[in-house]
């Protein structure tokens, strides 16, 4: 009985590493149905920024 388990044990183990991989770095093979995205839409252009208040005049310096 204890060969059973020890068998088992085994199988386990060697089923556990070969899911695991080789490390080879090598990616995962997914379906390519999955794997393919719509692409994104393009992002809408920023609005033109507002003018400043106006800048070019002078200040008023005269009062206090």
């Amino acid at each position: 009985m204890k060969f059973v388990k020890v068998s088992v044990f085994a199988l386990t183990l060697a089923l556990f590493a070969t899911s695991c991989g080789s490390g080879s770095g090598e990616a995962a093979k997914t379906d390519s149905a999955a794997a393919t995205v719509a692409p994104a839409p393009a992002p809408a252009p920023a609005p033109a920024a507002a003018p400043a208040a106006d800048t070019t005049k002078k200040a008023d310096t005269t009062k206090h």
